[in-house]
């Protein structure tokens, strides 16, 4: 199920969180020319490493040797059915998570792993292996330094305007470059859709602490009128 805007809400949900990303191409064996999905990931993740592996290849191990040092700790992420576990399983050089098959019928994983386990593996790294994800909801952290955009980001600070919303204002570089064909209009969308959900996710977190203050206010006004009362 490779699909570039999944990745841009990982990628986006990982620097959110101060996280560094990685992603890690599963089952190359089964295409053709898998480099031609490396360059797509690639155009969408500036600056990300990408990893095609398969569990037939020898060298997959090797691959990911700078991912799991002693000291690190990793957590992978996907679909069901992505090969999560299978891979865990051959950093590990023995069976220690359960595996299954795709699904034949409809083509999609099955959630084999239920539970999110830490695991320490022979190089000394640890990784977390976590049940097949659905649906990808952000998390708005207060620290963020890197945007999985860079491209969108950089044309933005030379806009007009500084609120420009790159939809219709006037000198607005972002929607040049699209029109340029230097950003695709799809990556410009979904920025635009996942700036829309951070922005939603800071007012929601900014609502509630008004909620939390106002109550506060509340119960010590309650206090203030109970000591009056007493004298």
């Amino acid at each position: 199920d490779f699909n570039p805007r999944r990745i841009e809400r990982y990628i986006t949900l990982a620097y959110n969180c101060n996280i560094t990303p990685a992603v890690i191409l599963t089952k190359s064996d089964l295409q053709e020319n898998p480099y031609q999905y490396v360059e797509e990931v690639e155009s969408v993740a500036p600056g990300v490493p990408v990893y095609p592996v398969s569990i037939y290849n020898t060298d997959t191990p090797a691959q990911l040797a700078t991912l799991l040092t002693p000291g690190k700790t990793a957590a992978l992420m996907g679909s069901s059915g992505a090969g999560k576990s299978t891979l865990i399983n051959l950093l590990a050089g023995k069976e220690i998570r359960a595996t299954s098959e795709v699904g034949s019928r409809v083509g999609k994983g099955k959630h084999t792993t239920t539970t999110r386990d830490l695991l320490v593996l022979p190089s000394g790294g640890m990784v977390v292996d976590n049940p097949g994800i659905r649906e990808i909801a952000l998390f708005m952290a207060s620290n963020e330094t890197q945007s999985a955009f860079p491209e969108i980001e950089f044309s933005a600070q030379l806009c007009r305007f500084k609120d420009c919303t790159h939809t219709h204002e006037p000198g607005c570089m972002v929607l040049e470059a699209v029109s340029n064909g230097e950003i695709p209009l799809s990556r410009l969308k979904n920025y635009q859709k996942l700036t829309n959900e951070l922005a939603y996710l800071s007012l929601r977190e900014n609502k509630s602490a008004s909620r939390v203050e106002k109550e506060r206010r509340k119960d010590l006004s309650k206090k203030i009128k109970s000591i009056r009362k007493k004298k």
